[in-house]
């Protein structure tokens, strides 16, 4: 019953150098470690080999995004045998406890996806992920105990609709059933909100490990409007670009393959950018202090709605 961490990364060999490092600190000796990389040009292949030897290093190349990376790691985890597969990205630090508690939530919920808590690498007793809940009255996923104390959350297994492939363990059977990730429609993000719903729907439950808790540095997180003020530029960019969970076409495709129904689609497509456009306007002209209690009730008003 051996689990496969499966690492994708491109570019990023300091980051990705501490994340394996961290891992084999933790992971107990009879699993695996696997690095996709996808055709690095910094050197991070060959200080993978020399700092890391037990590692498996699958070579990918440019073209590929994490999906696609992660999918070539699955095919690699099958070849040795693994039961179970633990999306991480390159940018993760693991916590001393965080393999125990993720293998053993494994062992006692086999057919169930489980993600660990995320905090921030710079604030490690600061929830930014503890799973997300679809609201009742749009098709929008909303974040439980975001930004509030570790301390708070308590211990134990936690239900919720949404996950993500940052530190997350799947079941092979997962990808029997429903297939990989889907880097032909999600390339770069989406792919892994559209598995874990895929899972879903075939009846795998979507589970957070509240004792399970990786670092994560958020400043290598793709293109967001939530911590800096945008310009033109940036807002053009953060339309268009592959690293922006907001580019128009594939945000669309995923919300219509998710949808409730027409209406949910069109008004949660609706309020997604006018909610957008709004930050960013309000980033420009209210204090931070009040946009963060602002987001506070926010997010009370999703949890009621």
């Amino acid at each position: 019953m051996s689990t496969a961490v499966v690492i994708p990364t491109f570019n990023r060999r300091e980051s990705v150098l501490a994340a394996v490092k961290s891992v084999f600190d933790f992971l107990p000796a009879e699993h695996h470690v696997i690095v996709v990389d996808s055709g690095s040009t910094d050197g991070t292949a060959i200080a993978i080999r020399e700092l890391f030897p037990k590692a498996t290093l699958v070579p990918g190349d440019s073209s590929m995004w994490w999906d696609a990376a992660m999918n070539l790691g699955i095919g690699k985890a099958r070849e040795l045998g693994c039961s179970n597969v633990l999306a991480y990205n390159d940018d993760n630090i693991a916590t001393p406890g965080l393999f125990h508690a993720m293998l053993e939530a494994g062992h006692r919920h086999p057919h169930s996806i489980i993600a660990a808590v995320c905090c921030y690498l710079d604030r490690p007793e600061t929830v930014f992920f503890a799973g997300r809940m679809r609201a009742r009255n749009s098709d929008r996923y909303y974040y439980l105990d975001h930004n509030v104390p570790l301390s708070s959350l308590g211990s134990g297994m936690r239900e919720v609709d949404l996950l993500h492939g940052m530190c997350t363990l799947f079941p092979m059977e997962v990808f029997d059933t429903v297939g990989l990730f889907d880097a032909e429609a999600y390339s770069s993000l989406f792919a892994d909100d559209d598995l874990t719903l895929r899972a879903a729907k075939a009846g795998y439950s979507q589970l957070v490990a509240l004792d399970a808790v990786v670092l994560n540095d958020r400043t290598k997180t793709g293109m967001n409007p939530y911590d800096q003020r945008l310009g033109p530029v940036g807002i053009i960019k953060l339309l268009s670009s592959k690293s922006s969970t907001f580019k128009v076409d594939r945000r669309t495709r995923f919300l219509w393959r998710h949808r409730r129904s027409f209406y949910y689609f069109c008004k949660t497509w609706l309020f997604d950018y006018l909610r957008l456009f709004s930050l960013i306007l309000a980033k420009w002209v209210i204090p931070e202090s009040t946009l963060q209690w602002l987001e506070k009730k926010w997010m009370q008003r999703l949890s009621r709605s």
